[in-house]
Order: structure tokens, then sequence, then C-alpha cells
């Protein structure tokens, strides 16, 4: 089935600005760069760098809605960014993508993979308390680089809450506490994002690997990357309407 007419979205884009998407992150990073007056501010505050971004990718909090109207969109892509939503926010963002597809449209999803992050961690616990763990973790997203304990590290690799609250007082602090999108919560392996799918609208969702799916891959490649789902990084679910 041919895909129909209409936009391609790459949801939780981050700076990415592929030519033929529309890109929406619900980022400070986005929400900030429309407002350039408020970036000397916004770097005193946060001590970092903001505003870097393309102008090209806008502002957009999903779990208010994606903004489209009913049978209106082509595409929707997203890649590591459902986990950051709670589960139930994940459905109604799943639900209103099914809303806002045209029949025929295509809707593809990578997450990291729980699976092969919990069979890491099993095949190499032992390893990693003697300190002798030479295998890369899947995605390689371990934030103490492999050191501390076992269970330190499967927290690190799972991004479900940060080792600590960001110290010190004031306007910066605040932010950074009530920012919590940038933290996982939920993770899916292949039947989980399946059956989350299904429960939205979807009737034909299926696991698909890099660069497999109904888009071309000429475009698809613009904003899929391969270290977000080869060798473990994650898993892939994609459905037509």
């Amino acid at each position: 089935m041919p895909l129909p007419e209409g936009p391609w979205l790459n949801v939780g884009s981050g700076p990415t600005n592929a030519a033929g998407w529309t890109h929406l992150d619900g980022s400070w990073q986005t929400r900030l760069s429309g407002y350039r007056w408020l970036l000397p501010l916004g770097r005193m505050f946060l001590k970092k760098e903001i505003g870097h971004w393309p102008t090209a990718v806008k502002y957009c909090d999903v779990r208010r809605g994606l903004g489209f109207g009913p049978n209106t969109v082509a595409v929707v892509y997203s890649s590591h960014m459902l986990e950051h939503l709670h589960r139930a926010d994940a459905l109604r963002f799943l639900r209103e993508v099914h809303r806002t597809l045209k029949p025929g449209g295509a809707c593809r999803i990578l997450v990291p993979d729980v699976e092969a992050i919990v069979r890491w961690y099993q095949d190499h616990q032992r390893e990693v308390a003697a300190n002798t763990a030479s295998i890369p973790a899947p995605g390689d997203r371990s934030a103490n680089g492999g050191k501390g304990s076992s269970s330190d590290l499967l927290m690190d690799m799972l991004l479900l809450r940060p080792r600590e609250l960001p110290a010190g007082r004031g306007p910066a602090t605040w932010l950074k506490r009530a920012a919590t999108l940038h933290e996982h919560k939920w993770m899916y392996d292949a039947e989980g994002l399946r059956a989350l799918f299904k429960e939205a609208g979807f009737a034909n969702a299926e696991p698909r690997r890099f660069l497999d799916s109904a888009l071309p891959a000429a475009q698809l490649q613009g904003v899929e990357a391969a270290d977000r789902i080869c060798d473990g990084a994650g898993v892939c679910v994609e459905a037509r309407k």
C-alpha cells in the first residue's frame, strides 16, 4: 500500500533537522529557541549552552496532543522518546497518532530494548561485580562507565532515575528538578511495544529492523541512526493505519 500524501512528523527529534520532515520536540532547548531574548538569562541560570538547536525544530509537548487534525498526517516517527512518558501518557500519544494518521499512514517507534538490557545484566552480573566486564552494554548507556556495583550499572542502563537530585538552590535547581522528561518512565520489549500499539487501535504492528520499513530508506535514514536500534540498543515496531 503506498503511503498517503501529508506531513511526515519526527516526534522527539532532538536537534535533528533532516529535510522532508516536520521535527517536534518537548525539550527546554526547543522552547527557549523561540524566545531569543531569554537565551542569555537561560544560560546564566541553567549554566549550560541553550538556544543552539535548529529553529526548524518546533516545540510540542506530546502529552497535550500533536496539534494536527484527524486524518491529516502521513507518517509519525519517533526514536527513543516514548520511554520518557508514563505508560498512560504513551498510550494517549499513540491514540493521538492513530487519530491524526490518514488511512494507510505509518507509525514507526523505536525505544531502548529492556529485554536486551536485562539479558546483558544477567549474563555479565558477576563480571561487573568483579570489575572484569569487558563486553559493552547494549547501547553503551551506562552513566558511570561500567564502574560500581552491578545493580548500580543496571539502574544507569535503565535511566529510570538520576543517581541524585540536582544540588543547589534557586530557579536553575528548581527547573532541573521539575524537568523530568529526560528520565525514563516506562520500558518496553518488542511484545510490550506491540501490545501498546494494539491497545491504541493499531491492528498490524510488527517488529522491524534498522531501515526495514514501509518508509523509503532514503528518507528514513535522515532520522534513524543505527546506534539507536542495532546490537541491542533498541527495539522497533511499525504499523499502518
